[in-house]
């Protein structure tokens, strides 16, 4: 049976400082944004204390293996060991996937890049984190251009984070998507820590994978949330006006409707959304184009509970592959010709893993996809 084992070591050097097997509560991974990760080690003698202390909040990355294989690496901001009334200690640990260290770390001196290929500004952008050595995580800058160019300034006053603006510059219209890869190198047998991206999106297009109920689905749930829906979108930048003497507004994008839906009998629904730094309408409209294109609608994103083992494993580290996913029971029916009347295609956009459990040694994972066109 495959198990899980917790990899404990230093965030800047990688020096592996123990192993524990963690009782792991959440692993998620996602493209672009942070996972989270929750666990905890019950301490039942001195030296299973001392090796739990090897886990220092803001200096440690615990590194979550499937056999020879990384399938998260989790920078460790909060730990907290108790005991409670029965003298039993316990360590609560609670981090996020590499991504987050870019949202920790605030851009300082003005930079300013005209006329640069997005993926050569990501890569500047995270070189430039990087100068120091207390801030170098490590990591290697997968090579290429998108052949989109952009203009962006981003300046020390905004007090933004590397990570704020690399999120930003990846969800504008004709974005792109990344993620932060850790694996073992073949030739050298160490831990490697790479920036992937992928144009328009990562994934492998020739890849389609089946997914079906009866079979190694557990659970689903498909969710229709219209709480923050629109179908109408703008967007809102800084303050252009320099003069005090007059009143200053924020510059404002185009409106931007999803035409499609508002003809297929969808009420006019709007959403401002603030990009308080952006001093240039080009850059703001494409924001607006982008939201209009992808996010107008109700927010339907699918997640499954699937059963896998070494015949049907998906590696967290490809997130982007499409699944076909078939579904049949009594919300989805066989049609009168006994066909599935519910089959769709999605990408895989995140997983939350779930180490076997006791119970009966099953390994899941939960994984969360993204609507294909």
């Amino acid at each position: 049976m495959t198990t899980h084992r917790c990899v404990i070591a230093d965030f800047l050097t990688d020096t592996t400082l123990t192993e524990l097997d963690l009782k792991v509560d959440t692993c998620q991974r996602r493209i672009i944004v942070p996972g989270a990760f929750r666990a905890s080690y019950p301490m039942t003698n001195l030296t299973e204390a001392e090796r739990a202390r090897n886990i220092r909040a803001g200096r440690t990355v615990i590194h979550v293996m499937r056999d020879l294989d990384i399938w998260g690496s989790y920078f460790i901001w909060y730990a907290e060991p108790s005991m409670d009334d029965q003298g039993v200690l316990t360590l609560q640990v609670q981090g996020s996937s590499l991504e987050s260290y870019a949202y920790r770390r605030k851009i300082r001196e003005d930079l300013t890049y005209t006329s640069d290929d997005q993926i050569d500004i990501a890569r500047a952008l995270l070189a430039h984190m990087a100068t120091r050595p207390e801030g170098d995580m490590g990591l290697t800058l997968m090579p290429g251009t998108s052949g989109v160019v952009r203009d962006r300034t981003y300046r020390a006053s905004e007090s933004a984070s590397y990570g704020e603006r690399l999120e930003q510059l990846a969800n504008v219209r004709n974005g792109f998507e990344y993620m932060i890869r850790t694996y073992i190198d073949p030739d050298t047998g160490q831990r490697a820590r790479e920036w992937v991206w992928g144009y328009p999106t990562l994934g492998s297009p020739t890849i389609t994978r089946d997914i079906a109920q009866p079979g190694k689905i557990k659970a689903w749930s498909y969710p229709e949330d219209a709480t923050q829906a629109a179908t109408s979108w703008q967007t809102r930048g800084d303050t252009i006006q320099d003069d005090l003497g007059v009143e200053s507004e924020p510059l404002m994008s185009l409106v931007y409707e999803d035409a499609a839906r508002l003809a297929d009998g969808w009420p006019l629904l709007d959403q401002t959304v603030d990009y308080s730094s952006v001093r240039e309408q080009s850059t703001l409209n494409a924001y607006a184009q982008q939201l209009a294109a992808t996010k107008s609608g109700a927010v339907s994103i699918p997640r499954i509970l699937v059963h896998f083992d070494d015949a049907f494993s998906i590696n967290p580290n490809y997130l982007g592959d499409v699944a076909r996913f078939t579904l049949v029971n009594d919300w989805f029916p066989l049609d009168s010709s006994g066909s599935p009347t519910f089959t769709k295609a999605w990408r895989i956009v995140g997983m939350d893993i779930k180490p076997p459990t006791s119970d009966d040694g099953e390994e899941r994972a939960e994984l969360i996809f993204e609507e294909a066109a």
